[in-house]
């Protein structure tokens, strides 16, 4: 249960650290990018993909369209839409794929990444930085802007996607704030045939 515990308080104290660190301009940028959109697309791969269905859950209950790329009911993304593209590396090439054909039907593309300097932020109008060690971005970070006591409790992405699935919740509060809707709103659009 010790080891439990300790993980525990390591992940979420290097979580609210992380968040902390997101530029309050890009932020800005996302909510407006986001409220703006037709459409929200959301991409990731592995856990981040995990992480962005259950945003993409959360927006669909506030009422955007939203629609995760790969699933056989995603129709084409379109300059009127957005691109939501989780990768703590950058370099995920299915989510550096969906950001480049995005980008190239005019889409708006936000990077949700753990990497500033990348092949996904290359291609992105926003870029959030949850700065947390992954499985490969880690290597970018060598001016002690994420040093600590990081063991192998904490693998590869998992400071990156549950930092990121906080943050992403976070999100949700400010969206209901910003559009007055309450729990009883959500409960509404959720699923009833489960």
């Amino acid at each position: 249960m010790e080891i439990l515990k300790n993980t525990v308080h390591k992940i979420t104290e290097h979580a609210i650290n992380a968040i902390e660190k997101v530029e309050e301009s890009e932020l800005e940028q996302m909510i407006t990018r986001i409220m703006d959109a037709r459409a929200v697309f959301i991409v990731g791969t592995g856990r981040s993909e995990l992480v962005g269905k259950a945003f993409a859950m959360r927006l669909m209950h506030l009422g955007f369209t939203v629609y995760v790329v790969g699933d056989v009911t995603t129709p084409a993304i379109s300059d009127e839409d957005c691109l939501i593209a989780i990768s703590g590396s950058g370099e995920t090439k299915t989510v550096t794929l969906a950001a480049t054909t995005s980008k190239s039907v005019g889409a708006t593309v936000i990077a949700v990444t753990a990497t500033p300097q990348s092949t996904l932020t290359e291609h992105s109008d926003v870029v959030i930085c949850i700065p947390s060690k992954t499985k490969e971005a880690w290597k970018y970070y060598t001016s002690g802007v994420l040093r600590g006591d990081y063991d192998d409790l904490t693998p590869m992405g998992t400071l990156f996607e549950d930092s990121t699935h906080l943050f992403l919740d976070g999100l949700i509060a400010e969206f209901m704030a910003i559009l007055g809707k309450k729990e009883r709103d959500l409960k509404e659009r959720h699923a009833i045939i489960e």
